[in-house]
């Protein structure tokens, strides 16, 4: 698997090699003008987002290049979220169908669907440059390839790993102990971002022990599950209650945000309970874990050769 760290390599080598490959894929879907736009821009996006989550795992060690570093495919994710998210609505409606499949609200989601295919090709006509877009992220994505070559990571690569998985498993804590006490659509965002972050990390880490970070994994794709589609029915809301005109009679809408309030509910309430098993160990408890499985698995490889 290409996002993996591997045993044969320097930490340092392996953040270098993940990261040439995500950015090598990106510009192949970039490139690739036979692709579904809509597809290809998804995947670009997601790749970003692993970026992100590779760079966070040694951020210690990064120094000042951390933040330009983040800040950069940040922003080029951005760019290319306004057609995504017309897609994601689509995505989302039709899971809210999927859940409530009675057949007094087919003419419902029919006409919602309806709706939002018309905002999705809008959004698309609108950006008239979208090609342009692509092509002109894709040469800076070039550039970018070249400079993961001089990426530094300094210190002690068992020291970076541990502040580095502390860090973001202390923030996914923090903000889901405040989600407790003030639940918000914001800090449900914000566990959703910690806790990807904290999937990619397994990910990244997965083979330090394979059978216990394949289960910790699991967990943590159907926690990203429920925060992410509970993230999309939270925005799929502001923009029925913001452009009501865009989506037909009142009572449609109305009847729409009463069946996306029952279904997050149910997202929302299995977030936490899954999440506080997530994150029951402490910050400083679990880094050192991760860290002495990675030295143990650093060990036995020098034993090999």
């Amino acid at each position: 698997m290409s996002y993996l760290f591997q045993q044969d390599e320097s930490l340092a080598d392996g953040v270098r090699r993940i990261a040439g490959h995500q950015v090598h894929k990106a510009i192949e879907e970039l490139q690739n003008s036979e692709s579904d736009r809509h597809e290809a821009i998804h995947e670009v996006r997601k790749r970003f987002k692993k970026l992100r989550g590779l760079i966070r795992i040694v951020r210690p060690g990064l120094g000042d290049q951390y933040s330009q570093i983040n800040v950069w495919y940040r922003d080029a994710g951005r760019r290319l979220s306004r057609v995504r998210d017309a897609e994601s609505m689509l995505e989302s409606l039709g899971k809210l169908k999927a859940r409530f499949d009675d057949p007094a609200y087919v003419d419902l989601f029919a006409a919602f669907e309806k709706c939002f295919q018309a905002r999705k090709q809008q959004l698309v006509e609108e950006w008239i440059d979208l090609e342009q877009e692509l092509q002109t992220l894709c040469e800076e994505l070039q550039t970018a390839q070249k400079q993961i070559e001089n990426w530094k990571i300094k210190g002690n690569p068992d020291k970076i790993l541990r502040e580095g998985l502390q860090q973001n498993y202390r923030r996914g804590a923090e903000a889901l102990a405040t989600l407790h006490e003030q639940p918000s659509d914001e800090l449900f965002h914000e566990c959703r971002k910690r806790s990807k972050y904290y999937l990619y990390h397994m990910r990244l880490l997965k083979d330090v022990w394979e059978p216990i970070l394949s289960a910790q994994l699991s967990v943590l794709d159907q926690l990203n599950d429920y925060l992410g589609d509970d993230h999309d029915l939270a925005v799929m809301t502001c923009q029925l209650t913001s452009e009501p005109e865009r989506f037909g009679a009142a009572s449609d809408i109305d009847q729409l945000l009463t069946l996306i309030a029952r279904q997050r509910e149910e997202w929302q309430s299995a977030a936490l309970a899954l999440g506080d098993r997530i994150y029951a160990e402490k910050p400083k408890a679990f880094a050192r874990r991760l860290q002495t499985y990675w030295k143990l698995w650093q060990n036995t490889n020098a034993k090999k050769s």
